[in-house]
């Protein structure tokens, strides 16, 4: 069995230990599958765990036996449970697909994966096709947070960020559509980078709205996220790319101050962000305030955009076989027929609208800085979050920093960067021009070089 600080290591660290034959993938895949047996059930992060997993260890020691060095040979990964996946069904953490979508291939993105050397360790759970932001999933229960058991882990990629947040892998495959990666990320204390639309397929992934939906990794570490995506990306020489943003001490930057994404937020994640935000200038980056009242109407365009694509997609089964749905979700989903081709098309006009202004905004800096989320993660039970004390609706209050990015296609990070009173993570968000995902890679590992919010110590007694 692997020392178990390997299971603490990062995504990089341990790949370099296998290359170097210090751990083998089979010890690894094995305290991996063990600390997932002990703790899963007290999390719910997998819907299902991959009976296959020791087999494709030791193919991948013959492999390195062999000569093969790729970039994850032997890290065990997870996926959450909307991507299609050869030899595991996919059930979108709902009952309307029966017991799961069976498919012959893999998703392009498990596909790379494999390519890369990743052994797929498990499915993760969700919220339901992933409408909503906490993971309370109606048919397979709660995605607990490990840093408080009663708190909602985000989503809706929370299975996800909780499999990475306890070292029940080293990384995982989230998807983004109003801010699934970065939510859960920010609500766990890891790191979830959503790319620039269309850099990493989305093919065989179950949409919820396609116009804006991204595929992203969720890490222990910046660096993890540019090893993960630049095995995500088709691109010539994207890993390099990516590996040199987070290896090169990043360049004195401009970075502005995104009002909209530091606007009425609860007093301990004020604090935090504001002490990160000290932080780049520390580093040398030149900051300046910046203002974008385009973002306005935002949040409730990209509700209509997806609200609508999302019930065009699931528009037969919610007819046909409404109970298969969550009686919460199904509620949410059945919202979308109340909008008219006029509501979409105006929609649409405010997504130009931000997207232009976003570029204007690139055009005098370099990055953009914000909250991920306004407050901590709420208790499983709680309808709603609080903001110093006052009561907001959990989705508004968490998809309205990280919608506008979504509607522009944009690169948008969120990292560590502090923890509340009660030891609850706080996000810190960087954001830059689409395209240039090696931007905020490169600001975020840098943060990384001088805090260490994105180490997993609080969770080191449970081992």
């Amino acid at each position: 069995m692997a020392d178990p600080a390997f299971l603490f290591s990062t995504l990089r660290e341990l790949a370099k230990a296998i290359r170097e034959h210090r751990v083998s993938p089979t010890e690894v895949v094995e305290a991996t599958l063990a600390r997932i047996e002990r703790l899963n059930p007290a999390l719910n992060a997998f819907i299902r765990v991959s009976d296959t997993a020791l087999e494709a260890a030791r193919a991948a020691e013959d492999s390195l036996r062999r000569g093969n060095h790729a970039s994850l040979l032997g890290v065990p990964i997870s996926v959450k449970d909307l991507i299609l996946t050869r030899g595991m069904p996919t059930t979108a953490g709902s009952k309307t697909f029966g017991p799961g979508l069976k498919s012959r291939r893999d998703a392009p993105v498990i596909a790379l994966l494999r390519r890369a050397g990743a052994i797929i360790i498990g499915k993760t759970n969700l919220h339901e096709v992933a409408l909503g932001v906490t993971s309370v999933n109606e048919h397979f229960g709660p995605v607990r947070n490990p840093w408080a058991p009663d708190r909602v882990a985000g989503g809706s990629s929370g299975g996800s960020s909780v499999a990475v947040a306890a070292a029940l892998g080293y990384g995982s495959i989230g998807t983004d559509t109003r801010g699934s990666i970065r939510i859960p990320a920010a609500c766990c204390g890891v790191v979830g980078l959503k790319p620039t639309y269309g850099l990493v397929s989305v093919d065989d992934v179950i949409p919820l709205s396609p116009s804006l939906d991204h595929v992203g990794p969720i890490t222990r570490s910046v660096e993890d996220a540019a090893v993960l995506l630049g095995a995500l990306v088709r691109r010539r020489n994207a890993s390099e790319r990516y590996l040199k943003a987070v290896d090169t001490p990043s360049a004195r930057l401009r970075v502005g101050l995104s009002e909209f994404h530091l606007r009425d937020l609860d007093g301990a994640v004020g604090k935090s962000v504001q002490e990160a935000i000290e932080e780049l200038r520390r580093q040398g980056h030149v900051l300046s305030h910046v203002s974008m009242p385009e973002l306005e109407g935002s949040l409730a365009a990209s509700g209509v955009i997806t609200g609508t694509e999302a019930v065009e997609y699931h528009d037969t089964r919610l007819k046909e076989h409404p109970e298969g749905f969550g009686p919460n979700v199904r509620s949410r989903l059945e919202k979308g027929y109340a909008w008219s081709g006029v509501d979409y098309v105006r929609a649409q006009a405010k997504r130009r609208e931000v997207t232009a202004a976003y570029e204007g905004v690139f055009r005098s800096v370099d990055c953009l800085v914000g909250a991920t989320l306004p407050a901590v993660a709420p208790k499983i039970v709680d309808q709603q979050v609080y903001i110093d004390g006052v009561a907001v609706n959990t989705v508004e209050a968490f998809v309205r920093f990280n919608a506008p990015q979504n509607m522009a296609g944009l690169p948008a990070l969120s990292i560590p960067c502090g923890r509340s009173p009660a030891g609850l993570p706080i996000g810190l968000q960087l954001i830059a021009a689409a395209g240039r995902d090696d931007i905020v890679l490169a600001v975020g590992a840098e943060f990384q070089r001088e805090t260490d919010w994105h180490h997993p110590i609080a969770l080191r007694s449970d081992t």
